[in-house]
C-alpha cells in the first residue's frame, strides 16, 4: 500500500493498521527486554561459574628449602594452607573441602566488596560473599559486573562484621527459578537431604568457618538483626530456644542440638516463591563449630 493510499483510504482500516503496528512494537520491545534480562542472568551465572571453578584449582607452589648439617632438601608446599581447617577436621572428624581463593585477585578483578566465600556441598551454593560499605540493598539488585537487575549477589549487610564474630550473621541470596543463588536452600525442606547435608563452609582470607545446620524453616520477613539485640546477655539463647519451639509446617530441626550463650549462628535467608508469598522467608541456620 502506498502512503498516499493509506491516508486516503478507509479511516477504520487505518486505525486497525496503526493499532497492529503499535501492538507489534510493544511485543518486540517486551521480547527485547525479556531477552536482555535472560542474557543478564546467563552472563552473571557464567561469571560466578568461572569464579567457582577457579577456587577448585590448586594455587602455584613455592619452593621451601630446608638445610641441616646432614642434608639439604627441597619440597613443594601449597600456599594458603589453613591450620584452622586442620584443627576442625581433627576435632570433629569431618573433611573440609579445599578452596583455593585468591582474594587479592578477586578484589582487583571483580570487587573490593568481596570478603568471603560460601560453599554447601551437593548444592549450587558456591559463591563469593559481598558486603557494600554503605548501601545494604545494593547487592539485592546489582550483579557481579555492577549491572543492575537479577540475579544480584550473595551478600551480608553492614550490621554484620566481616570476621564472622557476631552472635548471628545473616547471608542473603535470591531464590532463582534456575536453581542458582540461594534457591537450593529449599532442598532442605526434604528430611533426607536435611539429614545428609549438615555443613556450610565459609572461607575468608585467613580463616575457614564451619557451621553445622540445625534448622530449616519458613517464617515471616522480620529483619533478624534489627528485631533482636543479640549483643544483650541471654538474647541469643532465648532466640535459639524460640526456634526450637517454633511451629511451621515446613520446619525441619535437629532435636539433638544443644544451645549455649556462646553460640554463633549463621542464617542463610532467601525468598518463598510459592503462591507469590513474597512476605515470607525461608531460613537455613547453623551453629559454628568452635
Amino acid at each position: 500500500m502506498k502512503i498516499k493510499d493509506f491516508f486516503s483510504g478507509d479511516k477504520k482500516a487505518r486505525i486497525y493498521t496503526i493499532a497492529g503496528i503499535a501492538a507489534l512494537v510493544v511485543v518486540l520491545v517486551c521480547a527485547g527486554i525479556l531477552a536482555a534480562g535472560q542474557y543478564r542472568l546467563w552472563k552473571a551465572q557464567k561469571e560466578f561459574e568461572k569464579l567457582a571453578e577457579a577456587t577448585t584449582l590448586p594455587p602455584e607452589t613455592e619452593t621451601v628449602t630446608t638445610t641441616t648439617e646432614e642434608e639439604s632438601s627441597t619440597e613443594e608446599e601449597p600456599l594458603g594452607y589453613s591450620e584452622e581447617a586442620a584443627r576442625l577436621e581433627e576435632k570433629y572428624g569431618i573433611e573440609i573441602p579445599e578452596k583455593y581463593i585468591d582474594f587479592d585477585d578477586l578484589h582487583k578483578e571483580v570487587s573490593e566488596d568481596i570478603y568471603a566465600w560460601i560453599y554447601i556441598p551437593d548444592t549450587h551454593v558456591d559463591y563469593p560473599v559481598f558486603q557494600h560499605p554503605t548501601d545494604n540493598t545494593y547487592y539485592l539488585e546489582h550483579n557481579v559486573d555492577g549491572s543492575e537487575g537479577y540475579p544480584g549477589c550473595i551478600y551480608t549487610e553492614n550490621y554484620n562484621a566481616k570476621d564472622f564474630s557476631d552472635p548471628q550473621t545473616v547471608i542473603y541470596g535470591h531464590n532463582m527459578r534456575d536453581t542458582t543463588m540461594f534457591s537450593d536452600l529449599h532442598m532442605y525442606e526434604d528430611q533426607e537431604f536435611f539429614d545428609n547435608n549438615k555443613y556450610v563452609y565459609i572461607y575468608t582470607e585467613d580463616m575457614v568457618y564451619v557451621y553445622k545446620i540445625f534448622a530449616a524453616y519458613q517464617t515471616g520477613n522480620a529483619h533478624q538483626l534489627l528485631n533482636y539485640d543479640f549483643e544483650a546477655e541471654g538474647t541469643l539463647l532465648r532466640y535459639l530456644e524460640n526456634i526450637r519451639d517454633f511451629k511451621s509446617e515446613l520446619k525441619l530441626f535437629d532435636d539433638d542440638v544443644e544451645f549455649s550463650d556462646d553460640d554463633q549462628v549463621l542464617t542463610l535467608s532467601t525468598c518463598v516463591m510459592k503462591e507469590r508469598q513474597f512476605h515470607l522467608r525461608y531460613l537455613v541456620q547453623g551453629l559454628r563449630l568452635q
